[in-house]
């Protein structure tokens, strides 16, 4: 089965496993040049290579004998084409044979990219230093100790260069995006009487896309659902008895450690204990075009080097997380695929290492449950939120045990909701959770209908409603004392969807920008673009700031209080001008009639190719802007 999975990715998506082996690898200058060795740079420090090769190790002889096969079924499937896609043409290469290593390479990099607090960690310690503690805690929303989580249970307590590495190896195709649902009934709540599953990936969107149509059949599989190209098996699907969905689970799964080395010598760094000596290797990167630059990649107690100190200074960068950790990732994601009962799904969960995922399942013998499964670093409350000092850690924590994350089996409402918020529980977990309008609503929606079926949840699915923003609309319409009556009947009669022709939805959230952007320019001076920065799409930014802005600036005018506003009338007045602005903006880029403005044409979606890094072919697969719906919180 698997060798025929193997064949098909290759015939499918050959270009696309292709490249995220070679951005995994480091090895995208080799065809992109010098623009693409920053990304390089980053990837050999985090050194996912060595990762996949020790993952091979640890691996069941069953398991290595299974990616054997799907390695033989690529290659098979490689010689088998008529033709290379045409992409290789472009860029005056062939693909080098599969190997069972590149499949845990690709699943080694899918993690990381789900590891990510460690990058919030060092813009809010830019935050710190540049506007002191009081207003940084002000700016940096909290997780509410009444809003939803996975379990019910309250959730008490709530470097530029490496920065721009990391978005460097992000426009290089290192998967994005977290913003995804999942949900399951009861049969109590099913028309079929049997429970039902939904799982709603929100992957950024690019040319092909992350997930990949499959059914597995042979030997000891019979599943059908997505897979991702490189990888055997199904990440969301059902087999004979068992359905599955997951979500990014969002703990906080990795810290920075700053340490201080030798300036005569950066291979030394400073412990409790004294001076140690980091490991080291040597890696070339070759650079079309130019010659290949040499990258010494050390490694100290706490994980790899990501920012090496500068010359003459003390200063560098190790990251520990635990998806660079070992443990077994092969033998758990196959066992999902096997799992015949709730208690075997349970069993592979307890096996299951590096990033956080939100797990819902459903059970052909009407069970459902919920999981957070991962490795999450003990920490005392608070720690993680902020880099470490690495020369008086104690080093690694262990991580927490299977059975003290949260989770549930059959909870009293019928329904199982995990949608990036928090997951509930006395451990400390981390604090970038997703708000969790999103768990709300869905909630809200599966309350609404007594028995639910395929139709009820694709509605439920494509839901775009924004609770948040129509909280924002009735703060406007109260402040909309001498505002045009055209545009206030528009903001009335907006019913709280984002649908991309929606005129309400693009005079609201214009004016949510609006007035984000200038209270965070007022209480964050010029560090304001460590928390408002947007993406070139439009749709969302990598700061997790920006995708936790909307509760926190509900709160901020529905209390208004210093330093945010002096009393309710200069709340009203920034409210006022929120709406001239857009109407404004609105009006200038998309003419004078209100009624003609869509929200779809401010926010825009462009779907990316692999090929997008590289200047001279960035326009050849890409494509797009297109007008798209929804924000970050539907």
């Amino acid at each position: 089965a698997l060798f025929g999975q193997g064949f098909v990715h290759a015939q499918d998506r050959l270009f696309q496993m292709d490249a995220m082996r070679r951005l995994a690898s480091g090895r995208v200058a080799e065809v992109g040049g010098s623009v693409a060795v920053e990304s390089d740079q980053f990837m050999r420090r985090v050194g996912l290579v060595h990762r996949a090769r020790r993952d091979i190790e640890l691996a069941a002889a069953d398991d290595v004998e299974l990616l054997d096969a799907y390695a033989a079924g690529v290659n098979a499937g490689i010689a088998a084409l008529p033709a290379l896609p045409p992409e290789y043409r472009l860029i005056g290469t062939e693909p080098e044979p599969w190997r069972p290593e590149h499949t845990t390479l690709i699943g080694r990099l899918v993690m990381f990219s789900f590891a990510v607090n460690w990058d919030t960690e060092l813009l809010r310690e830019r935050l710190l230093q540049a506007v002191g503690p009081a207003r940084a805690a002000l700016l940096d929303p909290a997780y509410g100790v009444d809003r939803a989580t996975h379990t019910g249970e309250p959730y008490p307590g709530s470097a530029e260069r490496l920065l721009h590495a990391y978005e460097s190896a992000v426009a290089g195709g290192l998967p994005a995006g977290m913003a995804s649902n999942a949900w399951a009934v009861s049969p109590s709540r099913s028309t079929t009487g049997a429970p039902l599953l939904a799982s709603d990936p929100h992957i950024e969107a690019r040319i092909p896309s992350l997930f990949h149509a499959t059914h597995v059949s042979g030997g000891s599989f019979d599943a059908i659902g997505a897979d991702v190209a490189g990888i055997p098996g199904v990440v969301i699907g059902h087999n004979q008895r068992l359905a599955w969905g997951l979500t990014a689970g969002l703990a906080d799964i990795a810290d920075c450690f700053v340490e201080t080395v030798d300036p005569q010598n950066p291979a030394r760094y400073r412990t409790p204990n004294g001076w140690e000596q980091a490991s080291e290797r040597i890696e070339e990167i070759k650079v079309r075009g130019e010659a290949a630059r040499t990258e010494v990649v050390l490694e100290t107690r706490h994980g790899p080097v990501i920012q090496p100190a500068t010359p003459g200074t003390d200063r560098a960068i190790a990251l520990r997380a635990t998806t660079l950790e070992d443990g077994d990732i092969v033998t758990p994601f196959l066992g999902m695929l096997r799992a015949r009962t709730p208690e075997d799904f349970e069993t592979v969960l307890d096996g299951w290492h590096g990033a956080t995922f939100g797990f819902v399942y459903a059970h052909v013998d009407g069970t459902i449950g919920h999981r957070l499964a991962g490795d999450v670093p003990v920490r005392e409350p608070g720690e993680g939120l902020l880099p470490s000092d690495g020369a008086t850690s104690p080093g690694r924590s262990p991580v927490r045990r299977p059975e003290e994350l949260p989770g549930g089996i059959n909870p009293p409402e019928g329904f199982a909701i995990t949608a990036n918020n928090a997951a509930g529980g006395n451990g400390d977990l981390g604090e970038e959770w997703c708000e969790p309008w999103r768990a709300e609503r869905i909630a809200t929606l599966l309350r609404a209908t007594e028995q639910h079926d395929v139709g009820s949840f694709e509605a439920i699915q494509t839901d775009r409603r924004s609770e948040a923003l129509l909280q924002l609309r009735d703060l406007l319409l109260a402040a909309s004392e001498g505002v045009e009556p055209g545009i206030i009947e528009i903001l009335r009669d907006w019913d709280g969807r984002l649908a991309p022709d929606s005129a309400g939805g693009a005079l609201v959230s214009q004016a949510y920008r609006d007035v984000a952007r200038r209270l965070v320019q007022r209480l964050a001076g010029g560090s304001s673009n460590l928390l408002t920065r947007e993406s070139s799409t439009n749709i969302s930014s990598m700061s997790s700031f920006d995708y936790r802005m909307q509760g926190w600036l509900l709160d901020q005018l529905t209390a208004p209080r210093a330093p945010a506003f002096r009393d309710a009338a200069e709340r009203d007045r920034a409210l006022r001008g929120a709406i001239v602005r857009a109407v404004d903006e609105l009006t200038e880029d998309q003419g004078a009639d209100p009624r003609q403005w869509e929200w779809g044409r401010v926010h825009t979606l462009r779907y990316a190719h692999s090929l997008e890094s590289v200047p001279l072919l960035r326009g050849a697969y890409s494509r797009g802007p297109y007008p798209g719906g929804g924000d970050v919180n539907t």
